[in-house]
């Protein structure tokens, strides 16, 4: 056995739940060699009187249909005896001696040493195996035909298509056999797995034939049946076996039942997929790059967006800045890139959010831009629209991590993302500033005033406080979440800028908290914190305080202006030309429903 990476005392162990499935197959008459759904026919299934079946015979029934499903994913091979095959995700390497037997040039990698050490070889070597993950694998030769079998499922879909290129020859075989989603309903369900539209989409965008997609979830969902059966038959000695407790082989049970569930119900697939890379690659195996290939915009470092930013945006590019948005797991962006360097990225920047109450997360939109060379004409072929369609596919919507996708983007960008059906407005953002003729007569619930104030411990607990207050007042709204601990990050950690930060008080009490930063000849007020109640108070407060060099403005979604301006006499309010999109390219929330109910402000944007 091979390792071409390190390894930690954690990979020496099945991860949780394959220890415990493992374990079972240990612990069964025939001792399966794969740790694989399998498939059974219907008219097996049917004979079958589960209730008086002995477990011996229903373990027997599991080995002989792992082997069918096996045997069916050998039959999709589509290149000859001799061709050199990878499997990803190899387990102890049953299948890659199953293919070594067979004539091919097979290797397997996986991560877990510990599993490739106990393999049992009887006809591939041990140099065949090779602790590694996926993403770090290489390999100069090349292969035929990359298979994943129930292993896709731990790849980023986008990581995996575009390793798989850079590993397959050209026109070689990508064989996929896993589970999918299958969006078939409006319910807000984030799933572990991704969506199989999507992924057929993705592998077209990126240059794959889709030569065969076969269903297998009824054979599947039999097989999960039964599963379920010996599973909860075996579930006191496997908590022994797997050293598990006894809840959590219970857990592992019920979540099997559900996934058994949602086959029966059609929001899971089980398929055969069936890949072929194009026949000239594009950029891969040595060849000089022709057109850009898509990836995940993690795998490059921030000086490879240098180019692109600064060409786009007419603005120095600060790696501080890049980091401080998108790393420690804060971005789900796309890039295109030629020669390891960006010419085009869809980014995004997680955030938590409270959709009406209930917590949620959605995806922000940021740093979308396109090398002035590769813009072109926008349509389904751009690079606009593939790394926006690609990004939005697989992080936002119902089934994703992140329900909304939101943004800020200028008037062209919008148009163009609307006509491509990317994105539908929601809302804009307005600017609220101070009445030229307003009174300065004091406000209705007595003596308010504003003073400069330093984030610390004190005022963070205090915002902390404030922002319950709030969060519990918008019920019937979508905002971002304002705790402390955001605050802290978006006003004291942004590399690049300084912002002012303020208390308003009535009396000794803090009604809200609040931030702002010099804009043109102007102070823009990027943040208030405080409840429903005192908001239009504090906001007035503020306005009143800036002196006639730098007044106040105030940027706030139209949608929400009527929680802050019902003394209309004291505000002047204006169109900013920003506008507020939703997704509307991946299954979610209507946008109806969406429309003028997000609370933003100037706040919510990383450039300002």
């Amino acid at each position: 056995m091979k390792t071409t990476d390190s390894t930690n005392k954690n990979d020496f162990l099945w991860i949780f739940p394959l220890n415990v499935y493992a374990a079972l197959l240990r612990s069964l008459p025939g001792q399966s060699p794969w740790l694989v759904y399998g498939e059974l026919s219907s008219d097996d299934f049917d004979a079958l009187q589960v209730s008086d079946v002995s477990l011996v015979e229903l373990a027997g029934l599991l080995v002989s249909a792992q082997q069918k499903r096996v045997d069916r994913v050998l039959s999709a091979l589509d290149c000859d005896v001799g061709a050199r095959v990878l499997e990803v995700g190899c387990g102890q390497g049953a299948l890659v001696d199953l293919l070594a037997s067979r004539g091919f040039e097979a290797i397997g990698i996986d991560r877990h040493a510990a599993v490739l050490a106990n393999a049992a070889l009887a006809h591939a070597s041990a140099d065949q195996l090779v602790c590694c993950s996926f993403e770090q694998y290489r390999d100069d030769a090349g292969f035929d035909t990359v298979i994943f079998h129930n292993s896709a499922r731990y790849c980023l879909p986008i990581t995996l298509f575009h390793k798989a290129l850079e590993l397959l020859r050209p026109g070689g075989q990508l064989l996929i056999c896993d589970e999918f989603v299958v969006c078939n309903n409006d319910r807000v369900d984030p799933q572990p797995l991704p969506l199989l539209d999507h992924v057929l989409a993705l592998a077209k965008r990126m240059g794959f034939e889709v030569s065969s997609c076969e269903d297998q979830t009824a054979d599947t969902h039999r097989f999960q049946q039964i599963l379920v059966t010996v599973l909860e038959r075996s579930q006191k000695a496997l908590a022994e076996l797997a050293c598990e407790s006894d809840s959590t082989i219970q857990r592992l049970v019920t979540e099997l039942q559900n996934e058994t569930d949602a086959s029966a119900h059609g929001e899971r697939a089980h398929v055969l997929l069936s890949l072929h890379a194009p026949r000239a690659v594009q950029g891969f195996k040595n060849q000089i790059p022709s057109a850009p290939v898509l990836r995940n915009a993690a795998d490059l470092t921030p000086e490879a967006y240098r180019q692109v930013f600064e060409d786009s945006f007419s603005v120095p590019f600060d790696p501080a800045l890049w980091s401080w948005k998108y790393h420690s797991g804060r971005g789900v962006s796309v890039v295109a890139e030629r020669g390891g360097q960006a010419v085009a990225h869809y980014g995004g920047v997680i955030r938590q959010i409270v959709y009406f109450s209930e917590p949620r997360k959605a995806v922000q939109i940021c740093d979308v831009m396109v090398s002035p060379q590769e813009r072109g004409f926008f349509s389904r072929n751009s690079l606009f629209f593939k790394t926006a369609a690609s990004m939005l596919e697989q992080y936002a919507g119902y089934k994703a991590d992140n329900l909304l996708g939101f943004g800020f983007p200028n008037l062209k960008a919008m148009h163009v993302a609307q006509r491509l059906g990317l994105y539908d407005k929601t809302d804009e953002l307005m600017q609220i500033a101070l009445a030229p003729h307003s009174t300065q007569e004091p406000l209705s619930d007595g003596n308010w005033r504003v003073c400069a104030a330093d984030f610390d411990g004190v005022l963070h607990a205090q915002a902390e406080q404030l922002w319950q207050q709030m969060k519990a007042g918008f019920s019937d709204a979508i905002l971002g979440v304002r705790d402390g601990d955001y605050l802290s990050y978006r006003f004291l950690q942004r590399p690049g800028l300084s912002y002012n930060c303020y208390t308003v008080m009535q009396g000794q009490d803090v009604k809200a908290v609040a931030f702002s930063r010099e804009h043109g000849d102007r102070q823009l007020l990027m943040d208030i914190v405080a409840a429903p109640e005192h908001l239009e108070d504090a906001l007035l407060s503020i306005l009143r305080t800036a002196g006639q060099n730098k007044p106040y403005h105030f940027w706030l979604t139209a949608g929400q202006l009527a929680r802050v301006t019902t003394q209309a006499e004291h505000f002047y309010i204006t169109a900013t030309g920003i506008q507020v999109p939703c997704n509307r390219w991946s299954p979610g929330p209507e946008t109806q429903r969406l429309k003028n109910a997000w609370w933003l402000t100037a706040g919510d944007m990383d450039f300002l």
